[in-house]
């Protein structure tokens, strides 16, 4: 079969629907589907936006038997009686999200709002989660069969390993640095433990880094690791004594399962809002 994959970026850089778009070229290709690719390079918000309102609409093959969008915003221009779209979560559309957001925040809420209403037609929806499958076919009065809940694999390879010894208490998280993954709060919580023999690893690139360093305030014990490739992920997950996810909002919350799978103890805030099916 000839399938059309259209998404931002094939690489875990781009977060979970990076690693989503990955994992699924990969089983695709090994199951012998000829595949067609369309991503981008452009990384910054105003060229994902060009990307998938402009450049897409030129990008598109023809003659494919299935076109299969890895989030709404790819699913514009797509025909919709042979499009599949996947819908990671709904967002930019819940109030608790746009509480206090800035006019850039406000435009990307209304955009998000437009696209989706534009994936919500196509032949077939897939969602991440039971939960996210209820908001889309409420929001968009779909018809429930019409949509499929399939779960977000992880990488094959994230497996438990004999733990190495080392002498520090080590807390770990991962993410991208942004104000709603709430690593800020991690951060002032673990500086108020007296605890020489006790570190913290931060793991992820994004806008809010230098605000976070900044938060560390030369505290040795913080560490800020940068971008972790897929090929170390089993040591960085294998190195931690715990796993903390303080994000405030996750259409799935990746990291936690990948954690999980290392055998890896998870702590989640108790008011964040993740999918629980």
């Amino acid at each position: 079969m000839r399938i059309a994959l259209l998404t931002r970026f094939f690489n875990s850089r781009n977060g979970g629907i990076g690693v989503y778009s990955k994992n699924l070229l990969r089983e695709l290709l090994r199951r012998g589907h000829e595949i067609d690719v369309i991503a981008t390079t452009w990384r910054s918000a105003a060229g994902y936006f060009l990307y998938t309102l402009v450049d897409l609409r030129f990008r598109i093959p023809k003659d494919v038997e299935v076109y299969h969008a890895l989030s709404p915003a790819e699913a514009i221009y797509l025909p919709k009686e042979r499009s599949v779209v996947t819908f990671h979560d709904l967002i930019p559309l819940l109030p608790e999200y746009r509480k206090g957001l800035n006019l850039r925040s406000q435009v990307c809420h209304y955009w998000f709002l437009f696209v989706s209403r534009r994936a919500a037609k196509a032949a077939h929806i897939i969602c991440n989660s039971e939960q996210t499958r209820r908001e889309v076919i409420e929001k968009f009065s779909i018809p429930e069969d019409k949509t499929t809940v399939i779960r977000m694999g992880i990488h094959p390879f994230l497996r438990p390993k004999r733990k190495r010894k080392h002498e520090k208490f080590v807390v770990g998280t991962l993410s991208y640095l942004d104000p709603r993954k709430r690593v800020d709060i991690l951060i002032r919580a673990f500086r108020r433990v007296n605890d020489s023999d006790a570190e913290l690893w931060i793991a992820g690139e994004g806008a809010d880094r230098p605000r976070l360093e900044r938060m560390a305030n030369d505290d040795k014990r913080i560490k800020f690791l940068g971008f972790v490739p897929e090929e170390k992920l089993t040591d960085f997950y294998n190195s931690l004594d715990v796993f903390v996810f303080p994000s405030r909002i996750e259409g799935y919350g990746l990291p936690i399962v990948e954690a999980m799978a290392c055998r890896v103890p998870v702590i989640t805030l108790s008011d964040a809002i993740i999918p629980l099916i």
